[in-house]
């Protein structure tokens, strides 16, 4: 039950950071906004239809990915979610915005961990593949 608390809790926040205020950004916070809107296409296809779930836990029948994005990020879905939400929070806060993106941050990272055991689990090779690989921003974690 745990993974769907999470996907229920991150959902959540994506929702009141949009709802959270008004839309009325500067053109560099929607700028921000469309580079997460890129990262997250760009890992939708690399993922492919086969692999692509909201879950944390790998999708029956799914193949381990080291392909497009995923040659970069662990978790670029991920990425996308903090970049988006970021820009929105940045370019129009409230405090329920910063909040949530906060505790959307929280979020992500324990279904990260939640993930990267069930991925471990199901596809032996992925903890080496991914020795070197940044989980959500480059360089940096």
């Amino acid at each position: 039950m745990r993974p769907t608390f999470l996907v229920i809790g991150q959902f959540t926040c994506i929702a009141l950071i949009l709802f959270g205020g008004d839309l009325d950004l500067s053109i560099l916070a929607w700028c921000f906004f469309g580079l997460g809107l890129m990262i997250f296409l760009w890992a939708a296809a690399s993922l492919g239809t086969a692999n692509f779930t909201v879950m944390p836990d790998p999708r029956a029948g799914g193949a381990f990915t080291q392909r497009g994005i995923y040659r970069f990020l662990r978790h670029p879905m991920y990425t996308a979610v903090m970049v988006c939400g970021g820009a929105i929070t940045w370019g129009s806060p409230t405090p329920l915005r910063i909040t949530a993106l906060a505790v959307c941050g929280i979020v992500l990272v324990m279904k990260i961990g939640y993930e990267e055991k069930q991925l471990s689990m199901r596809y032996p090779e992925y903890a080496d593949s991914m020795k070197g690989v940044a989980r959500v921003l480059p360089f940096i974690w």
